[in-house]
């Protein structure tokens, strides 16, 4: 019956309107199952029954009509248990009741599973026959099947038939994108151009079209010089780094190259500039890496504003009369830098994460963004909405109760933003007299993140595989030491460390492709370096030369997973190191040999703890992949998202074996997860005597504040009493207390 389930599902997802969809699904399911009748109930919250809502067997008459009410019937006790009933005879059951407007009189056996979405039963798909039987589980299974991918289709149904009458409000989930809440009018953004309406044609004058392509290529450039040098001024310094990668892109001769082979081969400018796009588009969407998925998002916004001003000439600046939220199917980085920044408000995009540059742009500007809201956007036109960056919910329609709350939260964020500004030239230090380290992590580009940040003690984590991803080939030992000096530069008596090369498997790189069928247990980080020494070798030497006269310079060890690894990197180091002190020995200056650290993210290493120690000088803790790992979830996929948790009772055991080994064998150790942004985390992870935090640019000054706010003994006695309560929600709410306490409650939001 393979087949013919693959042929009911196709149809049924295929179908734009719910009532067509449900109908063809009994005809077909019936024919399928040689059964006698196929229906399916609704649940009707408000009328507190399940509706008959399709059949192919019932008297049609009773469509729209016959109800049961929630909790009773066979039907009702399907919703009620949340499994799949199956009768001989139905008609014997103590639950059985008759609808004698479905004339179902005749019919005996029966089968019925719920229709289950994200944990809410939406209704019953059902299916009876005259004789007397019990289902074989072949049957079953095919049931089930088809319930689960009818309610899909009914959970998005509901929510465009939501969304289509004008009077509804209500709420619509998506991913928290960046933090803070919006209120104002939709403004749904279309493109002027798409690669895919763009008919391919050929062309016999290359010479043109290369002069065409050359003339829109320094259009471009000085577009997003502009945009970089706005943000600049604007003092998002962290967004300029979103546009040195379009830059980059726009400058690599790898993609210029192949584009202009495209043209050469015959094909028009607009034309060869789709063709390759495409290519790269397809290459990039199918990486399992969400940071590199992402980028499919920025070749996408380079090719269609290469195409529309290939097309026709630029319309000029975003007309708006107000400030709106954006909405849109996908936001790249140069639209939201078109739109004048009083005038944009806040971000909802249907495609794209947390990873996305719309979401890196959006936190460094402050604005609060919902992304991954899979809905028909042209009818949010106009609406009024409410963004909650904090909980990735968007409000349409909010009544006026809800409005005038989130107005009042919106008044009282921007008060903590005056409070926190007030310690940013003031020591992180509890009110017990206890010093706190916070410290950046930067990875787009460090070098631009001191001049908002001369608050941060210095940078705990540099992701040094930016530079590798945005070039055709592995970049030289003097490129990566140009690169590493001018980060080092700019922290001048400060920490930095440098994590090493963390590719492979989820993180490809376009020289240097993996397949992989499971990337994220791959080979990736120093599996893949150390395997390929003369890469390791380049990078350590790269970092020494970088820090010569500076000696700020600490290497830390990504998806560390044995010790054995650790001491082949420490071999290779020492050997970097000679080398490098060897050829440097008739200069003045003498390169100090850096700390060498670990990042604590594959569960593995926490049972060979004792035995790193004497391998490493610290260690560092990558919460979010920790999380996601001893969890089993990842947290970008939408289904599952809700049950990432860094703060589940397993990973809290993590963390304090973590730091009471360290304290044991006398071993730094910093968090560098998003746990030491969260104001009820750092709280928590200041409890258990965690006394480093790198954390992103936007989250300084807030945590500051609360630690400055803060005394070490009372989170002591605070933590002990979360732990005396036996559910999980118990801790946040204890630590919520303690920061309404300190009338900093409104921060609760950004740690939901």
């Amino acid at each position: 019956m393979l087949k013919e389930l693959r042929e009911i599902v196709q149809r049924v997802t295929a179908s734009s309107d719910l009532n067509e969809a449900m109908s063809e699904l009994v005809r077909k399911t019936r024919e399928a199952m040689q059964v006698d009748c196929c229906s399916i109930y609704l649940r009707q919250d408000l009328e507190q029954a399940y509706l008959l809502a399709a059949t192919d067997g019932l008297a049609a008459e009773a469509v729209g009509h016959a109800k049961i009410p929630l909790g009773e019937g066979i039907v009702g006790l399907i919703g009620e248990k949340e499994e799949l009933i199956n009768l001989a005879d139905a008609q014997h059951h103590p639950k059985f009741k008759y609808l004698p407007e479905a004339h179902e009189d005749a019919f005996k056996s029966f089968l019925g599973a719920p229709i289950i979405h994200q944990r809410k039963a939406l209704g019953v798909l059902v299916v009876q026959q005259k004789q007397v039987r019990l289902f074989e589980e072949g049957e079953e299974s095919f049931l089930v099947t088809l319930a689960s991918q009818l309610a899909t289709v009914i959970a998005h149904a509901e929510a465009k038939g939501n969304l289509k009458s004008p009077n509804w409000h209500g709420m619509l989930r998506g991913l928290a994108g960046s933090p803070g809440v919006a209120i104002g009018r939709a403004w749904v953004w279309r493109p002027k151009v798409e690669l895919d309406q763009i008919a391919e044609r050929k062309a016999d004058d290359p010479a043109v079209q290369h002069a065409r392509f050359d003339k829109v290529l320094v259009q471009v450039e000085d577009e997003l010089d502009s945009m970089a040098l706005r943000f600049k001024e604007s003092q998002a310094s962290e967004s300029v780094a979103v546009f040195e990668v379009y830059q980059y892109i726009l400058k690599d001769p790898v993609f210029i190259g192949l584009i202009r082979e495209e043209i050469e081969r015959g094909w028009r400018a607009g034309s060869a500039v789709k063709r390759v796009c495409e290519k790269q588009i397809a290459q990039f969407s199918t990486m399992s890496d969400p940071y590199l998925r992402e980028r499919a998002a920025d070749i996408r916004d380079l090719g269609q504003r290469l195409l529309t001003r290939l097309i026709h000439e630029d319309e000029g600046p975003v007309p708006l009369a107000e400030p709106v939220i954006l909405v849109a199917d996908e936001i790249s980085a140069t639209l939201i830098a078109e739109i004048p920044r009083g005038k944009l408000k806040g971000i909802v995009s249907a495609k794209g994460s947390i990873n996305s540059h719309a979401a890196i742009l959006a936190r460094a500007m402050g604005i609060p963004a919902v992304m991954g809201i899979d809905h028909s956007f042209e009818l949010l036109e106009e609406r009024t909405l409410i963004v909650d960056g904090y909980s990735g919910e968007l409000l349409v329609e909010p009544v006026a109760s809800v409005l005038r709350e989130y107005r009042r939260l919106i008044a009282e964020e921007a008060q903590m933003d005056e409070l926190f500004a007030t310690v940013r030239n003031e020591r992180s230090v509890t009110l017990d007299g206890v010093t706190v380290s916070l410290l950046l992590n930067a990875g787009l580009s460090a070098d631009t993140d001191i001049a908002m940040n001369d608050a941060a003690d210095g940078v705990g984590l540099f992701r040094t595989e930016i530079p590798f991803m945005m070039r055709d080939r592995f970049p030289s030992e003097h490129e990566q030491a140009t690169n590493y000096r001018r980060v080092l530069t700019s922290y001048v008596g400060k920490p930095v460390c440098m994590r090493t090369l963390d590719v492979g498997g989820d993180k490809q790189l376009p020289y240097f492709p993996i397949v992989e069928e499971n990337p994220f247990l791959g080979w990736r980080g120093i599996r893949l370096t150390l395997d390929h020494p003369e890469i390791f070798l380049v990078q350590l030497k790269a970092m020494l030369r970088a820090s010569q006269g500076l000696d700020n310079l600490s290497i830390m060890l990504p998806m560390v997973g044995n010790l054995d690894e650790v001491r082949v990197a420490r071999r290779l180091l020492d050997r970097a190191w000679r080398e490098v002190s060897a050829e440097t020995a008739t200069q003045q200056e003498v390169i100090r040999y850096p700390s060498l650290g670990v990042m604590i993210e594959v569960p593995s290493l926490l049972y060979q703890l004792p035995e790193l120690a004497p391998l490493v000088d610290f260690w560092s803790v990558g919460t979010n992949d920790l999380t996601q790992y001893l969890l089993a979830v990842d947290r970008n996929n939408g289904r599952v998202a809700d049950i990432y948790d860094a703060m589940h009772p397993a990973v809290l055991r993590a963390l304090q074996q973590i730091i009471d080994a360290a304290r044991r064998y006398a071993k730094p150790v910093s968090i560098c997860g998003e746990l030491a942004g969260d104001p009820v985390g750092v709280l928590v992870l200041l409890a258990m005597g965690y006394r480093r935090f790198s954390m992103n640019n936007s989250n300084i000054m807030r945590i500051k504040y609360i630690v400055r706010q803060s005394r070490t003994d009372e989170l002591q006695k605070v933590f002990q009493e979360a732990l005396s309560h036996q559910h999980t929600g118990a801790l946040k709410g204890v630590f919520g207390r303690y920061l309404e306490e300190r009338g900093l409650g409104g921060l609760l939001r950004a740690g939901r």
